[in-house]
């Protein structure tokens, strides 16, 4: 029985070791940030609706002004990681979340209520950040000049975005103040010719982009080459 005692207390000295190197990977797989290959770090956040929903979101990098991107239905942040990636490299601080519903975020699918999830976007980089742009992929755009018709931004950018989409409407585009760029691909759908109707509403200053080709949404944006990513980084830049 002595000599068991030993063997016992060493099973339980390497049964506390491994369950504390367990432990660990699990901090780590929870840990604020992460590095993203050679460039920015992601920062992973967490922010409420005004109807008491959490959403989940992810901050590349560092700057002055921010850049909040709200992604196209049946997608969710990921489809913005391209786009996040180069616009984090050129200075800006870059938020991607996933609306209600969708990815890690809280709550069930209501798209007429994802511009309040925009609104709250918007309200948590605004805390750290007096500039902010808006840009949204389809829905996402929808939703962002809907915000951006009642509250006042850097500017906003849609890129492939409808008037309406599932109950969700964009509102008055000639409310919007500040600087707009409408996105979308010649051979769309009706994509094409809603940009042109919300540059025909709009109020200068702002800047149309009708691109060749038939992607939609980020789809256009896989690229750090793509054209509409040059577009919108130019956009940007000229306006900051």
């Amino acid at each position: 029985m002595k000599r068991a005692i030993p063997f016992l207390l060493l099973f339980l000295a390497i049964a506390l070791l491994v369950g504390g190197c367990a432990a660990g990977s699990r901090q780590a797989k929870q840990a604020p940030s992460i590095p993203l290959g050679a460039g920015p770090k992601i920062q992973f956040v967490r922010f409420k609706t005004s109807d008491a929903l959490v959403l989940s979101g992810r901050i590349f990098g560092n700057g002055d002004t921010a850049v909040i991107l709200g992604h196209m239905y049946r997608s969710d942040q990921t489809s913005w990681l391209e786009a996040a990636r180069v616009l984090s490299s050129r200075g800006f601080r870059v938020l991607t979340f996933d609306f209600r519903g969708y990815g890690l975020s809280g709550g069930v699918k209501e798209i007429p209520k994802i511009d309040r999830d925009m609104q709250a976007a918007l309200d948590f980089m605004g805390r750290s950040n007096k500039r902010v742009f808006l840009i949204g992929a389809s829905m996402g755009g929808t939703a962002a000049l809907r915000v951006a018709a009642k509250t006042r931004v850097a500017g906003v950018a849609t890129v492939s975005a409808p008037a309406e989409f599932m109950g969700l409407r964009a509102g008055n585009i000639v409310d919007i103040k500040g600087p707009k760029l409408f996105i979308a691909a010649a051979h769309d759908d009706g994509a094409p010719e809603t940009a042109r109707r919300f540059y025909f509403e709009a109020a200068e200053p702002k800047e149309l982009q009708i691109l060749p080709g038939a992607e939609h949404g980020t789809n256009m944006m896989q690229s750090p080459d793509s054209k509409a990513l040059k577009r919108l980084v130019d956009w940007l830049k000229r306006n900051n």
